[in-house]
């Protein structure tokens, strides 16, 4: 195939003055449009980066639900050493305080999905997720495959992961505090796929198409929090700090609204469904005005 040709070249005949010429004419490797398609993903990231090379996207219902998982993620951090992986309490993409929210469109080969990658940005001179940890230039993306225990380099493939079978395989135990247990109903419930565009595959099995639209993750934060507020007013109104959503009283009121009051400590069927969270989702960032 012809993405897969850089590099090589091939021979040629051709005529000239009675001569035979060989001519040695390179073959420009490309994305082969006959097996690509175009998928819509959704993107956060720090304001001062751009494009999706060596980065995450996701669709609606796994982005939806990576935001969502951002929210709890500083409770996590601090309450919940024990069940903490690499890189997840540094990650300038939920910490940063200048997060943009993209809707892009990316051209992928269908036929070369790889493993997923966990496309990250340098944090203390180190690559997030490696072990042994690797150097880096604070600042820059990078992909890491393979499991926790055994990373490993990506490859050109655009990655792609099936997050429930990831975050929901196994259900949380007793000792599993709140937070997880909300992680856990959460994906079980919306689904979703996670992709990751390596930046050496750029034009060979990916590319982007355009940026649909950006918004100001603020924004999205204050629209979503509005909608949600509304349908548990009294249990907000009863928290010290009813707007604000790193409060625990406001994040278990979040996840009273979505997931239903038992979804912290127990598997739980009550709340919206899964279409509806992401729908929700979907509409707090239609509302937002594009930013540059």
């Amino acid at each position: 195939n012809k993405s897969l040709l850089m590099g090589q070249s091939r021979v040629v005949g051709g005529r000239g003055a009675g001569l035979g010429l060989l001519l040695l004419i390179p073959c420009l490797a490309s994305l082969d449009t006959l097996y690509s398609r175009n998928l819509t993903v959704y993107h956060v990231n720090p304001s001062n980066y751009s494009g999706v090379a060596n980065m995450d996207t996701a669709d609606a219902a796994g982005d939806a639900f990576f935001d969502l998982f951002s929210l709890v993620l500083p409770a996590m951090c601090a309450n919940d050493t024990k069940h903490r992986y690499g890189g997840m309490c540094e990650n300038p993409e939920v910490f940063s305080s200048n997060l943009v929210l993209s809707r892009v469109k990316i051209e992928v080969d269908t036929r070369r999905f790889g493993d997923y990658g966990k496309c990250n940005i340098c944090v203390n001179s180190t690559i997030p997720m490696t072990k042994p940890p690797e150097p880096c230039v604070d600042g820059t993306y990078h992909c890491v495959c393979g499991d926790f225990n055994h990373p490993r380099p990506c490859g050109i493939r655009v990655g792609r992961e099936d997050i429930n079978s990831t975050f929901g395989e196994n259900t949380p135990t007793s000792n599993y505090s709140s937070e997880w247990w909300w992680t856990w109903n959460l994906v079980t419930r919306t689904g979703g796929q996670w992709y990751s565009t390596p930046e050496q595959g750029e034009g060979l099995t990916w590319r982007l198409v355009e940026t649909m639209k950006k918004i100001d993750a603020k924004c999205h934060d204050k629209k979503f929090d509005g909608m949600v507020y509304l349908m548990e007013k009294d249990c907000f109104d009863a928290c010290p700090q009813p707007r604000n959503r790193t409060d625990f009283c406001s994040i278990n009121c979040t996840f009273n609204a979505l997931l239903g009051e038992e979804a912290g400590h127990a598997r739980s069927s009550s709340g919206l469904s899964g279409d509806e969270i992401v729908d929700l989702w979907v509409e707090a960032f239609e509302e937002c005005p594009s930013i540059e």
